[in-house]
Formats: structure tokens, C-alpha cells, sequence
């Protein structure tokens, strides 16, 4: 089998810096209650290794970590996702005597820091986001004034909430489909024109990885295998792309999950992964592919 290995795949700085500060914790903190609120980043694999030297994980699926945060022991010791946490987590922790590692990702910081920025030159804020992700939810929590799109239908519905005489800011979450946020912000420019201000903060791990499937040659692949789980959501973009491009395209979790139907006339399989994926599961996948006769 012909293997086309996707490059750049897998791990950005961003989880490898969350990764080791949750690690680091462990040391820093002997004796004391870890908890992790939320998946560390968005691979059941990598939690299960974090959990395994002893955090103790909580989930917070459609839930508010600000009460979950109400509701974890006095005194403990918290480690906050890369995605980002509600605006008041720190002043719960404060109340509590808990200790946050704050393991947030930095471009999700500079997104926050440019809402906060143009809510003080009174803007109207547009953030395009997924809904019940962390990351929005973080987003959202800076001021009840930002108005959520997830869909390009969606922009209708908050059209006769902005106030006419502000200028409007369009900021998105950092590991969407550059094609999706396109059609929304073109949609916001034909109905509001240049009262718009549009700063993509897609960040460059996603982009690059995005862009890396982009310029597969459909006519030469048959198949793409997307390494990741189903809760990232630059993996599922990933998957999104190659389908995209005519490219049949799969979520895989690990090697376990290749079905041997997929690749029933297929000479050529590249495969990518989500940033958050690690290397160990890509070569494992990869390994087992380059075997195939």
C-alpha cells in the first residue's frame, strides 16, 4: 500500500505545552487532589494517560465549569484545558483556596484579549464559534453583549440585535473550517458592508494542517484517514476537507478502527491528524498500512 504522509499532522505547541503542565502539576503538587475540568485537549488517549498518573477527571459536556468549579473540594488543585474557562474561574478559585494550572492555549488568550479590546471602543462583537465547544463557551463568558453565529443560517437571527450606529467586529474560534468562516463573514459583509472588521483567528496549526489536505491530489488518493477523536474539532474539519476535495475521507481513533472494506481498490491512503493526536497512534496507523500488500 502507498502511503502519503500528511505533513504537518498531529500535536501542536499548544497541546504539548498543556500536556506537560498537567504532568508537571503532578510533581509540583505531591499529596494533594488533582482535578482536571474538561478533556486536557479533545483525545480520550492523551486523557487517559493524564488520569492515569492519578487526576482525576471531570467532564463537562454541555455543562458550566464555573459551577462545576463551585462544586470540587476546598484546598485542591485544578488543571483548566487548552480551550480556555469562564472569565470568573479565578475568582471561584480564589474564594476556594484553589490552585488553577491554567493551561490555556495562546491564541485562544489573544482572541479574548481582542474581544475585550473592542468592547472598550464599543463595538458590536460577532464571534463564530461551535456551539457548546469550550472555547466558545470561554468566549462568551467575557460580556452577555457578544452575539454567537455557528452556522451561516444563524446570521439572520442576530441581525435586529445590533445596535445600527456600531461598527462591528467578527472575530471566530480558532479551530474551525477556513471555508466556513469565509462564507460567514461574506454573508455579514454583503448585509453590513464596511462596518465590518474582520480578524481571522484561525490559529496557524490549524490552518497548516487544514491547508496540508487541501493540496492532496484527488486523482492520486483514494482515501484519507483522519487520526483523532470525535470530540476535536479541527480532526472533524480535517475529515470535512478531504470530502471536500473528492477525497473519501474517515475519523479514525487508532489503528483498531480501519475498516478493511475502506480499502477495497485502493492503491494510494494519506493520512493526517488532528493537533491533538499523538504521534505513537499516527504510526501505528501508518505502520499498519505500509504492511498491507
Amino acid at each position: 500500500m502507498n502511503v502519503i504522509k500528511v505533513t504537518p499532522r498531529g500535536y501542536c505547541f499548544g497541546v504539548i505545552k498543556s500536556i506537560k503542565m498537567a504532568k508537571d502539576a503532578i510533581k509540583n503538587y505531591p499529596g494533594q487532589q488533582i482535578y482536571m475540568l474538561g478533556f486536557l485537549v479533545h483525545n480520550h488517549h492523551v486523557v487517559n494517560e493524564i488520569t492515569s498518573l492519578g487526576i482525576i477527571p471531570i467532564n463537562d459536556f454541555k455543562q458550566d465549569r464555573l459551577e462545576i468549579l463551585q462544586t470540587l473540594p476546598n484546598n485542591s488543585v485544578v488543571v483548566l484545558s487548552a480551550h480556555g474557562s469562564h472569565e470568573k474561574i479565578k475568582d471561584v478559585a480564589l474564594a476556594k483556596n484553589i490552585t488553577l494550572v491554567d493551561t490555556e492555549c495562546e491564541w485562544v488568550t489573544a482572541t479574548k484579549d481582542l474581544i475585550k479590546e473592542y468592547l472598550v471602543k464599543d463595538y458590536e462583537i460577532i464571534f463564530i464559534g461551535k456551539d457548546y465547544h469550550p472555547e466558545t463557551n470561554a468566549i462568551m463568558s467575557i460580556d452577555p453583549r457578544i452575539h454567537l453565529v455557528t452556522t451561516l443560517a444563524n446570521v439572520d437571527k442576530i441581525i435586529d440585535k445590533l445596535d445600527p450606529r456600531k461598527p462591528i467586529l467578527v472575530t471566530n474560534q480558532t479551530t474551525l473550517a477556513n471555508v466556513d468562516i469565509e462564507e460567514i463573514v461574506n454573508k455579514l459583509k454583503n448585509i453590513f458592508g464596511n462596518r465590518i472588521l474582520f480578524k481571522n483567528d484561525l490559529c496557524n496549526a490549524t490552518l497548516e494542517r487544514q491547508n496540508a489536505v487541501l493540496n492532496l491530489n484527488p486523482y492520486e488518493v483514494q482515501l484519507l484517514l483522519v487520526v483523532g477523536d470525535e470530540r476535536s474539532n479541527n480532526t472533524n474539519k480535517l475529515v470535512e476537507m478531504g470530502e471536500n476535495i473528492n477525497i473519501k475521507s474517515y475519523r479514525i481513533n487508532d489503528k483498531n478502527d480501519i475498516n478493511p472494506a475502506w480499502l477495497t481498490s485502493v492503491t494510494t491512503v494519506a493520512v493526517t491528524a488532528g493537533a491533538s493526536t499523538p504521534s505513537l497512534l499516527q504510526l501505528e496507523v501508518i505502520k499498519y498500512l505500509e504492511n498491507l500488500p
